[in-house]
Order: C-alpha cells, then structure tokens, then sequence
C-alpha cells in the first residue's frame, strides 16, 4: 500500500484524523472553535484554552507525543471537556 500521507507543510494544521497527537491536537481545537462559535465559551476561556493547545502542539511536534496528550487531557479536564 501506500507510505502514508506527505508530511504536513509547516503552518498547516493536521487534520482532525491524523494519527496521534496531532490529531488529538486538532480535534480538540476543532471542538473548542465550535463552541466559540456557537457561543458556549467566552472569548478570554477560548483563548486560555488556546494557549494549553498551542503548548502540546508545540510538545506535539517535537516528538512528546506523551507530553502532548497529558497537556490536552488536563486543560480538557480544566475545562469541563470529555477526555
């Protein structure tokens, strides 16, 4: 079968179904812009909880994939989100 898909270009935001992290990174940013959207968060907790995804997406990417996942579970928990 095919290698996989390309390595995502820097800037781009992995797809919610990427494997690991960087999916996990994405879903719950997909969730937490949602609910901005649909007004269900105000605009300060959307943007603390921005900065708890930016902090594992920068883990993320320099391989703490463990560390990444840990940080998205405790801002989820923080939060009020399903783990």
């Amino acid at each position: 079968g095919p290698a996989g898909p390309p390595p995502a270009r820097m800037g781009e935001a992995p797809p919610p179904d990427a494997p690991g992290c960087a999916g996990a990174v994405a879903r719950y940013r997909s969730v937490i812009d949602n609910d901005l959207a649909m007004g269900h968060v105000n605009r300060s907790v959307h943007a603390q909880i921005s900065n708890e995804i930016g902090e594992a997406a920068s883990a993320c990417s320099n391989g703490q994939d463990g560390r990444a996942i840990s940080l998205l579970r405790a801002s989820k928990s923080r939060h009020g989100y399903p783990g």
